[in-house]
């Protein structure tokens, strides 16, 4: 039988995963609601599986990892989140976390990566639907320099800009370099 620690900031949250794992292959052998509650735990009780929150009420899940990871602790961290950032999920993956489960996934997924991890793969299991659209910047251009913008991209010169735009030529250079700022861009 794999022992399991459960670490989440909510107590629902650990009982229902608690009651799930009854009847298993599964013991849950301690639980914690913090960051400094879960280090105590894991450091005393060494489990197979932790199944632990990003998010936790002094500090974040991921920290946990990394501190175990330098103690040479071997315990294979599930994350369970309702995140579904693809950057939070690669900063678990680099944390060394072998799982990223949504808490919007049925338990059967759940058990099944446990099952998976039982195996020992080395290969990081996601579970639930990753939202892996990058985030746009707010680059807070002003309408004037939308405008510019939208003719840079028609490749107008500055000259021609300014005529659409009823504007001197100084002017759109000015626009210009504030957009080339603003965006990060040599030219």
């Amino acid at each position: 039988m794999k022992t399991v620690v459960l670490v989440d900031d909510h107590s629902l949250i650990r009982s229902g995963l608690s009651q799930a794992l009854i009847g298993t292959d599964y013991q849950v052998i301690g639980e914690a609601a913090s960051k400094s509650e879960a280090l105590a735990v894991l450091n005393n009780k060494a489990p197979d599986i932790c199944i632990l929150d990003l998010n936790l009420g002094d500090g974040n899940g991921l920290d946990v990892i990394t501190a175990l990871n330098k103690a040479a602790k071997i315990i294979k961290f599930v994350i369970l989140t309702m995140d579904d950032d693809e950057d939070n999920l690669n900063l678990a993956k680099e944390s060394g976390a072998s799982a990223y489960v949504l808490k919007s996934s049925p338990v059967s997924e759940l058990l099944e990566v446990l099952s998976i991890l039982e195996k020992s793969t080395k290969q990081f299991q996601v579970i639930g639907e990753i939202n892996r659209t990058t985030k746009q910047k707010d680059y807070r251009l002003t309408n004037r320099e939308l405008d510019v913008l939208n003719l840079l991209g028609e490749g107008l010169t500055a000259t021609t800009m300014g005529r659409k735009l009823f504007l001197s030529e100084t002017t759109v250079k000015t626009h210009l370099a504030a957009i080339y700022r603003k965006l990060g861009a040599a030219n």
